[in-house]
């Protein structure tokens, strides 16, 4: 789980952005790795970001520069938390982000660079480029032609969902990942961009994917661990996502939630409770208790007793429904 972002002043980083960029040139690994931290961690302002994206371009260019992966994940977590302006476009020379769009020419040499991390996180950097999703869809399909490296593949279906959207040609592609003879990550990757697109409309297919993955984590957790758009464990996100569908086409999973449960680490026990809970109590009133009348509910809280800590169980037992998925939430 990714930790809070710090003010540049709490978090101990200096008060001028281009110094810290600058030092990233330096050959003190340690320097470099504590200096990398700081920038990742600080809470920067709409100003300060610009000032760093012109740096980091600055230094991208150089192509001995080492870890030039993490500099170009650095630049895609500027651009995650950057705002975009309503309705600006790529024509639009000036604008708040136009210190990041002006790197598109390089990201998209870094697309296609011999080192697969490279490729990977410029993959996740141009997916927050909203203002250029009209130029990279062609790019981003004819990319999937070409690569053959199973996360990449996974990260191009991801990327494709993300900046383009519910457009007919990528709805197409992805469903062709999902049905194709390809690497487990790979048909992952677009069984998770389909079900965030399409939500109740996602093919049952990918719904069986996503809940494979909570029963068999091991089979592809490295590789999705890998990517940057993992924001926890394969058995979190995934149950996260089961959550955009009807509760009817989730009632094959329950005794695979309910396994999962019982092994699962904090955070997925969060995610897969909140699951669960909808799953068995969604259809309540809010601001009712959770009251057990159907053998499903009754599985459900005897299993959250039995697998959640003290504290989590008691608070969540003796809680609305809404109360307790707002603690989850919140978790």
């Amino acid at each position: 789980m990714k930790s809070e972002k710090t003010t540049p002043t709490e978090g101990g980083a200096s008060s001028a952005p281009l110094s810290l960029v600058q030092q990233l040139s330096q050959d003190d690994l340690t320097h470099r790795s504590a200096t990398l931290y700081r920038l990742f961690k600080s809470d920067w302002s709409g100003e300060d970001k610009a000032t760093i994206a012109t740096a980091l371009l600055s230094l991208l260019h150089q192509p001995e520069l080492p870890e030039r992966a993490a500099l170009v994940l650095l630049l895609a977590e500027l651009a995650r938390d950057w705002p975009v302006t309503s309705g600006v476009v790529s024509s639009e020379p000036e604008g708040p982000r136009s210190p990041l769009l002006k790197g598109l020419p390089l990201y998209l040499e870094l697309v296609e660079a011999s080192e697969p991390q490279l490729r990977l996180h410029s993959l996740y950097l141009i997916s927050w480029l909203p203002e250029e999703a009209r130029k990279l869809q062609p790019i981003l399909l004819r990319r999937l032609e070409e690569e053959k490296e199973p996360r990449l593949r996974a990260a191009l279906a991801l990327a494709l969902a993300q900046l383009v959207g519910d457009q007919p040609i990528v709805r197409v592609r992805l469903l062709a990942l999902l049905k194709a003879h390809e690497a487990p990550i790979v048909r992952l990757g677009a069984a998770s961009a389909l079900t965030r697109l399409l939500r109740a409309e996602a093919p049952q297919r990918a719904v069986r994917l996503l809940v494979r993955s909570i029963a068999s984590p091991q089979t592809v957790a490295d590789d999705y661990d890998a990517l940057p758009w993992a924001r926890n464990s394969v058995v979190a996100d995934s149950s996260a996502l089961l959550r955009l569908l009807p509760r009817r086409r989730l009632q094959f999973a329950l005794p695979v939630l309910l396994e999962a449960l019982a092994s699962a680490n904090y955070y997925e026990a969060l995610s897969l409770a909140r699951t669960l809970l909808y799953l068995g109590f969604s259809s309540q009133r809010p601001g009712t208790s959770l009251q057990a009348t159907t053998p499903t509910q009754q599985a459900i809280l005897a299993a959250l007793h039995t697998s959640l800590s003290a504290w989590q169980a008691s608070e969540l037992l003796g809680a609305s429904v809404s109360e307790a998925a707002a603690r989850l939430s919140a978790s």
